[in-house]
Order: structure tokens, then C-alpha cells, then sequence
């Protein structure tokens, strides 16, 4: 195919406005989420999450990072209902966050990721409140949250570009008080901590302006909020589960995956044809999570046999047919 050449400068000046672009951080390549475990054994059919907190929250010049989380989850939990409710305002504070979490949270299931405290940390630099108030504001968050029966994702603040407006090292001070005691709060209500701050540093080539993430800040943001749900999700929402084995038919060995919602004591055996115990792999406690258990099948007779798997609570049984050739 022949181009003119004004088509083929066209093209050019096309190519060079979306490379500008994309290193001002304002059009992003196409990217899919590394999908975690969590995802194949979540027990639940909908994933709900409340975003609430200020302007990073809200969304600044178009930008945000609930589209961006959203799409992360519907690339992951295939045929499950994602639901995200924006309770994001610019400009307030926690102490006015108060006022608005009760009417966020009615009626809602699921996670609520609270995002607030850099206008606090402004406020405070300014002679307004202190450390100690907001983290008391902080407190009645959480509790609010936790009585709904929502799990809170407490993220700490990202710094603010100090690097041309002095007074703002004393904006990022605070920010740095609050996020230590933002991660205690997370340890004395035992919740989870997104560590925004962690990630995005102070690399302020992902800021659209002093205070707020640009299109791969918010990116950044959107894989932080999603891995620390996905650990909730494996901490608290997993199905019990039992994989077919693999290799099917086996030689000598073959494996089986049994995922736990809760720890429980597991017994495994194996049956043959003639409803006989040939062995028993395992019988013990195990912890939440997914175990894959091998198979030692090198002495068993080639046939059809049998897996049954059962719990001291009783809450856990399957069983499965598998096949031993050579």
C-alpha cells in the first residue's frame, strides 16, 4: 500500500501527539490486571465497594480511579456484578466526612475503601485541628463502617508536591504522622491497609498538579485498592473447593487443590472400586486458603478409584472418581 506524503505526515504528527501524550500521563496503553487466586473461589456473586473520602476520591479534571478498579474486578470475577458508589466530595475533611458516612454506608454490603486526611493535613499545617482529631474522626469512620458489617479498606495519603511551595513540607509532616497512625488504626481494628503512599512515593511524574494522581497515578492507585480487597476476598469470602486431579489418569503421583473458607480439620482418603481404604493422604489441620496435596500413587494396582474428603466440622465433603494406568 503506497501513502502520499502528506498522508504519511499525517500519520507521523498523529503518532508523535500520542507518544506526547502518554509521557505526560494523560492517554495510557491498553493494560489487563494480573488476576489473583482469589478470583477463581470467590464465594459471592456481586462485589460492592463504597469509595469515600475527598477530592482524590471524587475524581479531579476527568480522572479517577473507580472506572479503572471496576475494570480490574470485571477482568478477574468473570460473571460476577460489580458495584461502585462514589462518595467522594473535594475539599472536606474527616471531621466532614462525618456528617455524610452514615448516609454513604445505608443499606450497603461489601468493602468500603476510605481515602481522606490530605485537607486535614492541610488544615492542620494552617493551625486547624491536629494529628490526634483527625485519627479521632478516623476512629469513628471505621466503627461506623464495621457496624454496616462492611470490611474498610483504610488507604494512607500520598504526599503533596513540595518541591516548589515550601509550605507544604509541613503539609507532608502531618501527612506523614497521620499515615503512621492510620497503619496502627489498621492494626488495632484489624482492617486492611491500601498503601497508597508506599507506591506512589514521592514520584511526582504521576501528579496532574501538586495534590492529585494524573492518569497513571491513578492507575497505580486503582492496582493498590485492588490487590488489598483481593486479600480480603482470600482472607474471608473464599467457596470451599475441590479440583478434579491432575494428571488424570495418573502414574505415580497425581495432585488435588482443596481450597478452605475457614481452618478445619481435613481428611482425605482414597478408596477403590470394592469401597476399600487403599490410603489415606492426609488427616490434619489446615489453615484457610488453597493446599494442593500430591498423591503418591506409584504402588496402586491401575484401576478406578475413589477421593473422599470430609471435615471435623462437617461443613466440608466431596468426593471424586480418578483413574491409575500406566
Amino acid at each position: 500500500m503506497k501513502f502520499s506524503a502528506k498522508v504519511f505526515l499525517s500519520l507521523l504528527l498523529l503518532l508523535v501527539v500520542r507518544i506526547s501524550s502518554f509521557a505526560q500521563g494523560t492517554t495510557q496503553p491498553p493494560t489487563r490486571v494480573s488476576c489473583p487466586e482469589a478470583a477463581q473461589y470467590y464465594s459471592k456473586d456481586s462485589i460492592n465497594i463504597v469509595t469515600f473520602g475527598a477530592s482524590t476520591v471524587e475524581g479531579v479534571k476527568g480522572l479517577g480511579f473507580q472506572t479503572l478498579l471496576q475494570n480490574n474486578f470485571l477482568n478477574c470475577y468473570t460473571n460476577k456484578i460489580v458495584d461502585i458508589t462514589n462518595h467522594g466530595i473535594g475539599g472536606q475533611t474527616t471531621y466532614q466526612g462525618l456528617l455524610r458516612i452514615d448516609n454513604a454506608i445505608a443499606n450497603r454490603t461489601g468493602f468500603i475503601v476510605i481515602d481522606m486526611g490530605i485537607n486535614d493535613a492541610i488544615a492542620i499545617a494552617a493551625g486547624k485541628g491536629s494529628v490526634a482529631e483527625t485519627v479521632a474522626n478516623m476512629r469513628v469512620l471505621i466503627t461506623a463502617s464495621l457496624k454496616q458489617k462492611l470490611i474498610p479498606i483504610l488507604c494512607t495519603l500520598q504526599f503533596v508536591d513540595d518541591r516548589t511551595i515550601k509550605g507544604y513540607v509541613a503539609v507532608n509532616t502531618n501527612i506523614r504522622n497521620l499515615n503512621t497512625a492510620y497503619k496502627k488504626l489498621a492494626t488495632e481494628y484489624k482492617i486492611y491497609l491500601a498503601d497508597v503512599n508506599a507506591a506512589m512515593r514521592r514520584d511526582f511524574s504521576l501528579y496532574q498538579d501538586a495534590f492529585h494522581p494524573n492518569a497513571r497515578g491513578y492507575r497505580l492507585v486503582s492496582y493498590v485498592i485492588f490487590d488489598t480487597i483481593n486479600k480480603a476476598i482470600f482472607d474471608k469470602f473464599l467457596k470451599f473447593t475441590v479440583t478434579q486431579n491432575y494428571p488424570n489418569p495418573a502414574a505415580m503421583q497425581t495432585f488435588i487443590d482443596i481450597v478452605l473458607p475457614e481452618a478445619d480439620k481435613i481428611n482425605v482418603q482414597i478408596y477403590d472400586l470394592m469401597g476399600r481404604l487403599v490410603k489415606t493422604v492426609v488427616n490434619e489441620y489446615l489453615n484457610t486458603g488453597k493446599h494442593t496435596l500430591e498423591i503418591n500413587t506409584s504402588t496402586f494396582v491401575p484401576g478406578i478409584y475413589f477421593f473422599k474428603i470430609s471435615s471435623d466440622s462437617g461443613q466440608y465433603n466431596s468426593a471424586k472418581k480418578f483413574i491409575v494406568a500406566r
